[in-house]
């Protein structure tokens, strides 16, 4: 029996792109999982319609069954995409309550110097977090 040895320099050659490859295959897997996951938002008459067509294929909906189905399908996402906003607008009426009882408790313990560079960092802050006009993206909508 002879005396099989690979060289280290083999080994090396063999082993770094291997591992290279690997690495690379994980992360574009993961950047592929990433992007199926965001989801464009719908309007009401988008998910009704969607919603519809899934239940008129898997329920066989008479062409009455799909009409009238559709009419309430349409109702509901119209309602919960109403209810979405009402809440939004609510959560909105009580941050800004919150933020006005803090803002209040504050401005009663510091002097009007040091609470003018409270408004004066929050600014500061504010600016460096909002992207500049041309790089903003779109609003989200519900």
């Amino acid at each position: 029996m002879s005396n099989l040895r690979i060289p280290t320099n083999m080994i090396r050659n063999l082993i770094i792109p291997i591992a290279a490859l690997a690495l690379t295959a994980a992360s574009l897997h993961a950047q592929e999982r990433t992007a199926t996951r965001q989801r464009t938002p719908e309007d009401a008459a988008t998910r009704a319609a969607r919603r519809t067509e899934h239940m008129r294929s898997t329920l066989q909906l008479t062409e009455d069954q799909v009409a009238r189905v559709q009419a309430i399908n349409l109702k509901h996402a119209e309602a919960v995409e109403a209810a979405r906003e009402a809440d939004k607008a609510k959560r909105d009426q009580e941050r800004q309550e919150l933020k006005a009882s803090y803002d209040a408790e504050l401005k009663a313990v510091l002097t009007p110097e040091q609470y003018e560079r409270l408004l004066e960092q929050r600014r500061k802050q504010t600016e460096k977090r909002e992207p500049p006009p041309a790089q903003q993206r779109p609003a989200h909508q519900e």
